[in-house]
Parts: C-alpha cells; structure tokens; sequence
C-alpha cells in the first residue's frame, strides 16, 4: 500500500469512532489568517492536536485561552501530510484555569505581595552600554534575531552572550547562571533575557521563582524579551523593561550608530562655528583696542582737551546770559508788585472794603430783625391759642375742691364739699348739693 492508501484506511477506521467529548487543559492556542483555530488539549500523561474550523470559530460567543480547562466535542480525524491524528471540534466549554495557568497566577499573587513587581525598584537602561549580554540558548533563532539586530543598529558595540537553555527541567538553573555571570562582567551594562514564542509549558522557565528573583537581584538592567507580543511571563513583571520580542529588545538596548554619528557631526559643526565666531570676537576686540591705543597719544590727548575747553567755556557763556536774564525779569516783577503795595493804594482799598462790609452788616441787622419780629409774633399766636383762658373765655371752668386738686370725677367730692370755680372773668365759691355721672338740665330763663 501507498502511505496515502494507508492514511485513508486509517482516516476510515477513525471515522467509525463516532462524535466524542474530552476533557483536559489547552496550551499552544492561536488563530490562523483564515479564521481557523488550532491548539493542543493536554493533561499529566498525554496531549493530542485539536482544529476548529472558522464556520464554527465566528459562532463561539468566547474562545479558549491558554491554560484553560476546558471539555470540547468533536470527532477524530486524521492530517494526511503529517501523518497525525486530531480533533476536529464542534463546541468547547471552559472548566476553569489549568493547572499551570493557576500556578502562574498564585506566584503572580505572592511576589507582586512581596513588593518584587514594585516600580520603585525599576532601573533605567543606559543611554549607551560598554557591552550588552545575552542570555538565551545557543544556536536559537532569538539570539539570531538578537544578534542581527544590535549588529545592525550599532555594528561595534560588544557582545557578550551566555548561553543557557530555556527549556526543559535544567533551563531555570543555566538561566540563573547566566544571569549572575553577566551581572559581575565588569564591561556589560545591559542584559536582555529572553527566547522565542512557544506554549505556556515551553515559556515556564521564565516563570520559575528563583528565575524571577535572579532578575530582581541583577544590579545591571535587565531588559525581558520572552515569546511573542502576546506572551506573558513573570520575567516581564520582574525585569525594568520588557520588550515584545527579541528584536525589539536588540532595538531598545542601543541607539543607531548612524545616527548617533550625525548627532556628533552636527554637535561638531556647531562647536567649529562657536570656535569661529568666538575668534572673530577677539579679533574685532583686538582692532578695537588697537585703535584705541592709536587715540590715546599726547596729541591726541591735546586736541580732545582744547575740544572740551571751547565746549565749556561756551557752556559758561550760556549759563551767564541766562542767569543775567532771569534776574532782569525778577527785578521786573518785583518793581510791579512794589507799585501794587503801596500804602494809598493799600487804604484806598481797605476803605472800598469798609464801606461794603457796613453796607453788607446793615442789610444783615435788618433782615435778622425782621426774622425776629415774625418768629415772635408767631409764637405769640401759638401761645394765644393755647391759653387756659381763651378756654375759659368759651364758657368753661377750672373746678378744684378746697384742697386745691383740679376735679375730673363726681366721685371726688360728695355733698356739702366746697368747691371753686375759675372762670373766663373772675371766679365763684359753692357748696355741691348733690354729685352723679349725668349733668342736671336746666331751662333757659325768657
């Protein structure tokens, strides 16, 4: 038989299994350009390669993640150019995290607790290192990719590579290792520690805790390059930097050596220019000084003092003609105001201020006096108005007992008191012969 007959027969055989469900933990889950999904479903003895096809990958609401358990269904089926037998899924439902998953996570927990995650304990990387080193395994593609990408940034820089292995049971002791050896080389600066992408089992070297405390040890920076951008491990926590690839850590460690040329060749100009213009300086200041002690000779030193002589004597001459006529104009004025203050003048107007201040004082007597006599009789009026005896006048009387006190009630005498009586003209003396609350009525005599 040809291996294709043999694969169908086999594919055949496996058909007749029928639909099934298993039941485990993924690793190595990604999702192709196409849509379509492929992983592995593990547990402690065994693991087996799983497809879900996209028809089925747009209808799940969430799809798996790394470190899941989960229980899928589907049905084996065989691919043909490997030779290997798969699960062709139809549904998968998540069970909770993996063993692994739970492991990462629980020492996620008690380190970032620890304060080993803190950013305070973050070192920056070096503008430009002696050296850099690497740890990753010999012979990778990531020290490939390492390597290519600090030659080609920076072709001179040193290298200093540590080999280790990064996978397997002897992986965490050779990275730790390595580690310590390029923290005492007295030339690197910067490591980056890393390897390529692969599953959470092939990456949990980098999970390890005497790993991450190795990191966390280092006094040289250490720049974490673990797997693909979207793989995460605990040397990303721990470390200063974290890149998302190996390629990218290559880029972040040193500048471009292209650049950093330009840089000086500009800085260069820069300084030949300061050079330049500070020559130039001192030569104007030298010719300037030169000339300076050109003009500073004994003749020269004549002339200029003849110069100022001629500038002060004219100064004076101003100065004099000034003073001459300000003291022209003062005697002026002054005459003036002697011929204002002289003592005819000065009485002839005390006497103009006499009279009209006798003529003002007589104006005043008489309108003060005119305002007496009114506010006089008007208080007079007032007075009148309000007289007892203009009351009195009206027919009234001002009743007292013989005590003297001024009646108001029938209640305060009773009969054969004796009372007077003040009238508007004169007065009358009574006995009372009776008292009470109504007035007696009298008719009137023809």
């Amino acid at each position: 038989m040809s291996v294709a007959l043999l694969t169908r027969k086999i594919q055949n055989e496996l058909a007749d299994f029928g639909p099934i469900s298993v039941q485990g933990e993924l690793s190595q889950v990604k999702v192709s350009a196409n849509g379509h999904l492929y992983a592995t479903l593990k547990d402690h003895d065994a693991s087996i390669s799983l497809v879900m096809w996209r028809n089925v990958v747009v209808r799940q609401r969430q799809l798996p993640k790394e470190g899941e358990e989960v229980v899928v269904r589907g049905s084996l089926s065989v691919y043909a150019p490997r030779g290997q037998y798969q699960l062709t899924i139809t549904s998968v439902q998540a069970l909770g995290q993996g063993d692994l998953a739970a492991q990462f996570e629980a020492l996620r927990q008690r380190l970032s607790e620890s304060g080993l995650f803190d950013e305070e304990h973050k070192q920056p990387l070096p503008f430009l290192p002696r050296a850099v080193g690497l740890v990753t395994a010999s012979g990778s593609a990531a020290l490939a990719d390492m390597l290519h990408g600090l030659q080609e940034r920076f072709p001179r820089m040193p290298i200093i590579h540590a080999p280790a292995q990064v996978q397997g049971p002897n992986a965490k002791h050779e990275i730790v290792a390595a580690l310590r050896a390029l923290d005492k080389h007295p030339e690197v600066d910067v490591i980056i520690c890393g390897r390529g992408g692969g599953s959470l089992e092939d990456l949990w070297s980098f999970n390890e805790e005497m790993v991450v405390r190795a990191i966390a040890a280092c006094k040289t920076p250490v720049v974490s390059a673990v797997g693909h951008e979207t793989d995460t491990s605990l040397a990303d926590f721990v470390a200063d930097v974290r890149a998302k690839t190996p390629t990218a850590a290559a880029e972040m460690v040193v500048p471009e050596s292209q650049a950093l040329y330009e840089e000086l060749a500009d800085y260069a100009e820069t300084m030949y220019d300061a050079v330049a213009e500070r020559l130039q300086s001192a030569r104007l200041e030298w010719q300037a000084y030169a000339t300076h002690r050109a003009l500073t000779g004994p003749a020269y030193q004549l002339s200029m003092r003849r110069q100022r002589f001629d500038e002060l004597t004219e100064r004076l001459q101003m100065h004099v003609q000034r003073k001459l006529t300000d003291a022209q104009q003062r005697v002026s004025h002054l005459g003036q105001a002697l011929k204002g203050s002289s003592p005819r003048r000065q009485y002839e107007q005390k006497q103009q201020q006499l009279q009209f201040l006798q003529k003002q004082l007589r104006q005043l007597v008489a309108q003060q006096l005119r305002q007496a006599v009114q506010a006089w009789q008007a208080k007079a009026g007032r007075l009148a108005d309000l007289s007892p005896l203009n009351i009195l006048k009206r027919g009234y009387a001002v009743v007292q007992n013989e005590h003297g006190e001024v009646l108001h009630k029938h209640t305060q005498v009773q009969a054969g008191d004796k009372i007077h009586a003040q009238l508007g003209e004169g007065f009358v003396s009574a006995e009372v012969k009776k008292s009470g609350a109504k007035s007696p009525t009298f008719k009137k005599k023809s």
